[in-house]
């Protein structure tokens, strides 16, 4: 509501969220994480992503400043909570990578745009996290293929999303759905007619 400049009255999903991101990384903060070679890393804890397309950061009220604002009053160091968006050039993601892998990051929170394709960070995750939803099935794949992929030491992970009652949450979510359903029904199709034109060429 805050971002169409209503007044929230009632704790809203980024109080929900930081209710629940403080949870795991209380839980997470001592896991030990080792190197290929069996050598424990120096710097122990887990990593939790926090996908938001709305109310990035700017002079203004805004979503990612709320939820460290919280989850710094929860106890969490507010250094080892940060943005993508503060990276200005390639250099400055690319620390701020390392910075994740390493441990010295505790939650990385970035849109679907800045924090999507060649963000490697998933030695550490525990966790990802949906503030909102994005436009397209293939931007769902792209946030949890940040989690879900090769290199990430943890064997279960978390993924979850939030919807707020009576909003438009769960449409997005339901149409998002559908999309994926329809995209995957007509792959499908496409790909038994290749199949069956192969299978057709090879006996004529």
């Amino acid at each position: 509501l805050r971002l169409v400049g209503l007044p929230q009255t009632v704790p809203g999903k980024i109080a929900a969220a930081a209710g629940r991101i403080s949870a795991i990384w209380d839980a997470h903060r001592d896991d030990q994480y080792r190197a290929p070679d069996g050598t424990a890393y120096p710097v122990r804890g887990s990593l939790q992503l926090v996908f938001c397309d709305l109310g990035t950061p700017g002079p203004d009220w805004n979503a990612y400043d709320e939820l460290r604002d919280l989850l710094a009053a929860l106890g969490m160091p507010r250094d080892a909570i940060r943005f993508v968006h503060e990276a200005k050039n390639d250099t400055d993601l690319a620390r701020l990578f390392a910075a994740c892998r390493s441990g010295h990051v505790a939650v990385l929170v970035g849109s679907t745009e800045k924090m999507g394709v060649g963000t490697n960070v998933q030695d550490r995750a525990i966790a990802l996290h949906h503030l909102d939803a994005p436009w397209r099935p293939a931007d769902v794949e792209q946030r949890e293929g940040r989690i879900l992929r090769q290199g990430n030491l943890n064997s279960e992970v978390q993924i979850i999303r939030y919807l707020a009652a009576s909003s438009f949450d769960g449409y997005m979510w339901q149409t998002l759905e559908r999309k994926a359903r329809f995209i995957h029904d007509v792959m499908s199709r496409l790909e038994e007619r290749r199949v069956g034109k192969e299978c057709r060429s090879r006996w004529s």
